[in-house]
């Protein structure tokens, strides 16, 4: 997935990029401490590589509630498997991500000024 910033704070943080086993971790965290703020509907979309993303008015909200939940589950571990029971077992070990992407990603949502997945 490709996410590009509408308006970045740091003009060299315009960019965030995440393969599609690692984007189903990324989009898993943030729905579940920013969907209250941004709808299901977007949240659904965001799944997807077609241009849906948060817009500007919410991104400080949302990245404010992401470190929040990061600072509170998050921070002390190494990696994540946001599907640990729920999918084949085959697959199970392709969606663990680092933790540090999770906070990559906050830092990114922050600066970004609006951002939609491509």
């Amino acid at each position: 997935m490709d996410v590009n910033a509408l308006n970045p704070v740091d003009p060299d943080n315009n960019y965030f990029r995440a393969n599609v086993w690692r984007w189903r971790g990324i989009h898993e965290f943030m729905s579940r401490a920013c969907k209250h703020i941004y709808g299901r509907e977007l949240d659904i979309k965001m799944a997807y590589n077609d241009g849906a993303g948060i817009p500007s008015d919410l991104t400080v909200q949302c990245a404010d509630a992401m470190q929040g939940l990061y600072d509170s589950d998050f921070k002390s571990l190494t990696v994540w498997n946001p599907y640990p029971y729920d999918i084949d077992s085959d697959f199970k070990d392709a969606y663990v991500i680092p933790t540090s992407r999770l906070q990559d990603w906050i830092d990114f949502v922050r600066n970004s000024g609006g951002f939609e997945v491509w």
